[in-house]
């Protein structure tokens, strides 16, 4: 599907259409003045985390009810969402505690060091509670992304093939990883074949 964003035509993925349909507050809203990229630019990852996500949002939904919040009146704000060595990042805030990114990838291991978000004024020991129990939620998912493939949702493990000339890492699966691999032959062939 093509959406209208800042005066050009954009793909957006029936995948990542459905998520903002079912959960208010994954909703978009390109007229942002990009503080959140998120709201502002969507997605950073491929539709193979579909299923993952999706599960993060509906079990977001669930910790919420359990303490008498409805949907439409979570205070949980994503902020960025994407692929960052081979896994994914799901940097988020609340309404009263909104942050820039807090986060730091160890280049070495891809570990990500969070700060987590908080709250301006004193909170209750149930919202915190509530807090720590989302962050658990998302820290799930992406442990989850680490073996599933990022394009197809198959089993995937991490995939470096930097040998190749291929300077990115992410988690796919057999079959997506050789096509990969295929891709980067026939680029490399087609490079040599024009030098």
């Amino acid at each position: 599907m093509l959406v209208l964003i800042d005066g050009e035509l954009k793909s957006v993925g029936k995948w990542e259409m459905l998520l903002q349909r079912d959960f208010p507050f994954m909703r978009q809203d390109s007229d942002s003045d990009g503080s959140n990229i998120y709201r502002k630019w969507g997605f950073e990852c491929g539709g193979g985390w579909y299923k993952l996500l999706r599960a993060c949002c509906e079990s977001i939904v669930k910790r919420y009810a359990e303490d008498g919040i409805g949907i439409g009146e979570i205070d949980f704000e994503p902020t960025q969402i994407k692929e960052k060595y081979g896994t994914l990042r799901f940097y988020y805030s609340y309404t009263d505690a909104p942050c820039g990114i807090a986060a730091f990838d160890n280049l070495a291991t891809g570990e990500s060091i969070r700060i987590e978000p908080k709250s301006k004024a004193d909170i209750d020991d149930a919202k915190a509670k509530l807090r720590h129990d989302i962050c658990a939620i998302v820290r799930a998912a992406e442990e989850e992304s680490s073996h599933t493939c990022e394009i197809c949702g198959a089993e995937g493990k991490l995939r470096n093939d930097s040998d190749l000339g291929i300077h990115w890492v992410r988690t796919l699966c057999d079959s997506c990883h050789e096509d990969r691999i295929k891709k980067a032959i026939e680029k490399r062939k087609k490079m040599n074949e024009n030098s």
